[in-house]
This record gives structure tokens, C-alpha cells and sequence, in this order.
């Protein structure tokens, strides 16, 4: 079947190739793909937002938060029991379900009466930055993580202090992640927005959350088209 140009099953990002066979999304059609892509794979709508979010929080820092993502939702992976945050030591567990508890969880007696918490084995590390930044605004403290061999720390206002071991956590695709909640040592300010480029995306990755995201709606046929609208005059 052909689709039409304004057929509403379409997303409402339709990305121009740049350097070959790559695209350059805006971070809303980033944040507006990953969450649907992420529906269509079967998480939560809640659950989808906040992979559209940590998308979006990785784009805007130039790391290939849909490529992650995409990998996440195509592998397997267990979801942690809230509000223990870990459990088998040995299962790899789900970036998503995992940092949303822990964001959750940060300003509650759970986390906060703890300085160290082990998460376990994370697929897809990378996917866990935006939720790290969260949970040390929401608990309003720093935290530093270390995540195998490498290792960073984000301020009580989620920024963090050095992001130069990003692009390797966002390169690998498991990792065992320890987190220790330390005393806010500057004071808690408005985080400013990052100032990067965004990140090409290859055009296989886009057309693959695009396929997933296609999965929540509904194709257009006549009977659809022909109920559309007001059937009455709206003119008084």
C-alpha cells in the first residue's frame, strides 16, 4: 500500500538524509519517535515517555541515544523489583524500568537513607545518564557512579561535573553500575541547557523505531476518513 503524504499514520518527523545515509533529528521529533517506538515494543506509556526523555537528554549532549535505545528494545532484559532496585546478581537488567525506579525512588527513605546502592548488571548503560542526573536532583545530592572501569559524578543540580567518560559508557552494551550518594558540595542551582550538536542518526535505526512506533497506530481507511470531522455547521 502506498502511504500518502498526510496520512496520519505517519510520524511527524520525516528526516532529510545528511551525510549519506544519515539523518538529524530535532530533539522533539527524538523525544516524539523513541516514546512511540518504545510503546510499540510493548513498555508502558509511562514507561515510554521516559525513553523518549532519555533520548532526548542524550541527543542534546551529541551520544546516540536512539541507536541505544534501539538496541534495548530489540535485546532482552530483566525488570528490576521496585523498590529494591536490584535483585539476581546476576540477571542483566533494563536501563529504563531500573533508572525510572531509581529517579523515582531518590528522594524517599528507600535511597536516601543508603549511600551506596549496587544496581547490577545494566544493559545498554548509557540509557541509565538522564535517569543518574534525575535521581541526584530529585535526592539533592551528588552521586558518583562508577560503572566497571569507568567512572563520573553528576552535581546535586544534575549536571555533570566532567562528561568525558560518556562516549564509552554509551559504546558498550552491558555494565555493572555502583552508585554512592555523597553530601551536595556546591549549591543547587538551575542546570543549563547543553550546547551541542545533534547526533546523526543512521537512517537503518530511524526506519526501525519508525517501525516500532507504527505499531500504535491506527492505518487510515474510508470509513475512518468519512467520520472525521463535525457532521453539523459550527456558524451561530
Amino acid at each position: 500500500m502506498r502511504v500518502q503524504a498526510n496520512d496520519p499514520t505517519r510520524l511527524a518527523s520525516s528526516p532529510i538524509a545528511e551525510a549519506g545515509q544519515a539523518a538529524r533529528l530535532s530533539l522533539s521529533e527524538t523525544h516524539a519517535l523513541c516514546a512511540k517506538a518504545a510503546r510499540g515494543a510493548g513498555f508502558d506509556w509511562g514507561l515510554a515517555e521516559a525513553a523518549g526523555h532519555a533520548a532526548r537528554w542524550l541527543a542534546a549532549r551529541a551520544l546516540p541515544g536512539c541507536e541505544m535505545l534501539l538496541q534495548r528494545l530489540q535485546a532482552d532484559a530483566v525488570r528490576p523489583r521496585a523498590p529494591g532496585l536490584a535483585q539476581d546478581p546476576d540477571a542483566l537488567l533494563c536501563p529504563l524500568h531500573l533508572g525510572t525506579a531509581l529517579a523515582d525512588h531518590a528522594a524517599l527513605p528507600e535511597v536516601t537513607g543508603r549511600t551506596m546502592i549496587d544496581l547490577g548488571h545494566v544493559a545498554m548503560p548509557g540509557l541509565l545518564l538522564p535517569f543518574l542526573a534525575t535521581a541526584a536532583q530529585q535526592g539533592v545530592r551528588d552521586l558518583h557512579c562508577c560503572a566497571d572501569e569507568t567512572s563520573f559524578t553528576f552535581q546535586a543540580d544534575g549536571t555533570p561535573e566532567d562528561d568525558q567518560a560518556f562516549p564509552a559508557l554509551c559504546s558498550v552494551t552491558r555494565a555493572e553500575i555502583r552508585v554512592t550518594f555523597l553530601q551536595a558540595r556546591r549549591p543547587v542551582s538551575q542546570p543549563q541547557s547543553p550546547a551541542a550538536d545533534l547526533p546523526l542518526v543512521p537512517q537503518h535505526v530511524w526506519r526501525a523505531l519508525d517501525a516500532l512506533a507504527l505499531r500504535v497506530t491506527v492505518p487510515s481507511s474510508t470509513r475512518s476518513i468519512s467520520g472525521a470531522g463535525s457532521e453539523g455547521s459550527d456558524n451561530d
